[in-house]
């Protein structure tokens, strides 16, 4: 089953169009005596025109055809290719079916082309399985002839994100039409309560839905482009939703910018918050400096020693540092990653700006969406019910010895390895 046929005289023959693509009708060929001879341009075997019972135009080899990939073609992927020919032409634009490449090296289910012939697009429908590797080296093969390329997929493969990719999903009785169900993210910034840790506010990416003929609109005309995801908050390039993972994504231009700009704030308050630190420290090693010294007092009776203690008496509790040097705040995000990876083999991603009291002014890691650990929950406020099932890490163990005298039995407290220690 095909949508495309090859005939001696008429050239390409195209079941998706009203006049075939070239001038001729439907019924010139469907049922006609004597019979139109036509060819398959995959394995040239003989094809018939056919209609199914809902409709759908389309040609079939004819008995004793050899094992050709466009007869192997499902329904879906069918539908799925007319409703991709569908909306390029909706958008103005001129859509192909099953064309080859020149050297023969890939063929596009649809090939958009601009209207002055400029540029084109391949739309490709990849429902079968295939490797990460695989369809990564046929997008290659569509670059290398200048052919950009969108691959359609109705489950969530791994591949899906790695290679300009959406996740799609077909028409169903309660949506008359095809979805984007994944693959379309816009870009948003909220404002933050804290506007001294965090006066550039929170950014992040989210998952936009639209459907499949105003996505394919928006492609051909330029309107949304595909962008690796940057992970705002960490080295790299993701964006989780549920359990997959989206390296790349499509986006409006106008978010890009966004984004861009959201780093470029955010990186600036950083600056200043460092370099005011760094004055702060500056004034107080100066006032150190310029303070007079101690006046001597003068000589006291002395006063009778104390009765010895059969204990020492406690050592007294260090100060729980809050707010740490810049420097120092970095190690230890940079530490608890690498330990986190080095002794439980997750991936886990810090999240700086959640201020939910559960973490008692810690910072959580999080691996993938669910909560994992908490990086120097405050001693004072710890709820440890709240905290049940979660890692603990700490900077020395000064803290281990504070966290340790409230914790419950079974609770996780690692001390994080000092600067230039080996994991």
């Amino acid at each position: 089953m095909g949508f495309t046929a090859q005939h001696e005289g008429r050239g390409r023959l195209d079941a998706t169009q009203p006049d075939l693509g070239c001038g001729w009708e439907w019924a010139a060929i469907h049922r006609s005596r004597p019979r139109v001879a036509m060819t398959c341009p995959e394995c040239f075997h003989p094809l018939h025109a056919k209609v199914s019972p809902h409709g759908l135009r389309f040609f079939a080899h004819d008995p004793g055809s050899p094992n050709c990939a466009l007869a192997g073609e499902s329904m879906e992927h069918h539908l799925l290719k007319l409703e991709l020919a569908t909306a390029v032409r909706a958008a103005g634009h001129h859509a192909e079916l099953e064309v080859r490449g020149p050297d023969g090296d890939w063929r596009a289910d649809v090939m958009a082309s601009s209207a002055d012939g400029t540029t084109r697009m391949a739309w490709e429908a990849q429902l079968s399985a295939i490797t990460t590797q695989e369809i990564t080296e046929r997008t290659a093969r569509f670059a290398k002839d200048g052919v950009q390329v969108c691959w359609v997929a109705t489950r969530l493969r791994p591949w899906v994100g790695t290679v300009p990719s959406i996740h799609a999903r077909p028409t169903t009785e309660s949506e008359m039409q095809w979805t984007v169900a994944g693959g379309l993210v816009r870009f948003e910034v909220e404002g933050c309560n804290d506007g001294r840790e965090c006066p550039a506010g929170h950014g992040h990416w989210l998952q936009a839905s639209a459907d499949l003929r105003s996505f394919v609109q928006w492609v051909v005309t330029g309107r949304a482009v595909p962008f690796r995801l940057p992970n705002l908050y960490s080295d790299g390039y993701s964006f989780h939703v549920g359990d997959h993972v989206w390296a790349g994504a499509w986006t409006a231009p106008q978010y890009i910018d966004a984004a861009e700009d959201f780093a470029r704030r955010r990186h600036r308050a950083h600056v200043l918050r460092e370099e005011s630190k760094a004055r702060w420290l500056e004034r107080k090693r100066l006032a150190e400096l310029n303070r007079p010294p101690a006046q001597p007092r003068p000589a006291a009776l002395p006063r009778p020693r104390p009765a010895p203690q059969t204990q020492p008496p406690p050592r007294p509790e260090p100060v729980w540092e809050v707010e740490l040097p810049g420097h120092e705040h970095d190690r230890l995000h940079t530490a608890v990653v690498e330990t986190a990876r080095a002794l439980h083999r997750v991936d886990a991603r810090l999240r700086p700006f959640d201020r939910h009291r559960r973490w008692a002014l810690g910072t959580p890691l999080y691996v993938l969406d669910r909560p994992y650990a908490v990086l120097r929950p405050r001693p004072a406020l710890v709820n440890w019910s709240q905290l049940k099932g979660i890692v603990i890490f700490v900077r020395n163990h000064d803290e281990l010895r504070i966290l340790g005298q409230t914790a419950p039995n079974g609770t996780r407290i690692i001390v994080l390895p000092e600067a230039g220690a080996i994991l």
